[in-house]
């Protein structure tokens, strides 16, 4: 499951268990009008729901669907982490700035089918 479908769950459920009143799955999936299994799986980043749903969620939590990814993104930490065995590599095998921008265009003609 994609990173950012797990870090949407985590965020719906911060939403339900903050409520002062801390719904329970079933109270916010009975408000969406989802199945609790399938909201259970969109916390736990099994499954990723589609933006009606998603929506749907958003308004039963009264909030918009733009609160909904507040806080999703990507951390400066976890991109560091994502770049770490990169920074490593280049290290490890004392690879110069020429043998970096080297490397960078293999890369790019292998993910974009260019070496510019």
């Amino acid at each position: 499951m994609s990173e950012l479908g797990k870090r949407i769950g985590q965020r719906i459920r911060e939403l339900r268990t903050q409520r002062p009143e801390r719904w329970t799955q079933e109270e916010l999936a009975e408000r969406a009008q989802i199945s609790v299994s399938f909201l259970s799986m969109i916390e736990r980043g099994e499954r990723v729901a589609h933006v009606e749903t998603l929506a749907a969620l958003a308004n039963a939590l009264g909030v918009s669907l733009g609160e909904l990814f507040a806080g999703t993104e990507e951390t400066p930490a976890q991109t560091e982490d994502l770049l770490r065995p990169l920074s490593d590599f280049a290290r490890a095998r004392g690879l110069t700035a020429r043998d970096v921008d080297r490397l960078l265009g293999v890369a790019r003609a292998m993910f974009s089918g260019s070496a510019a």
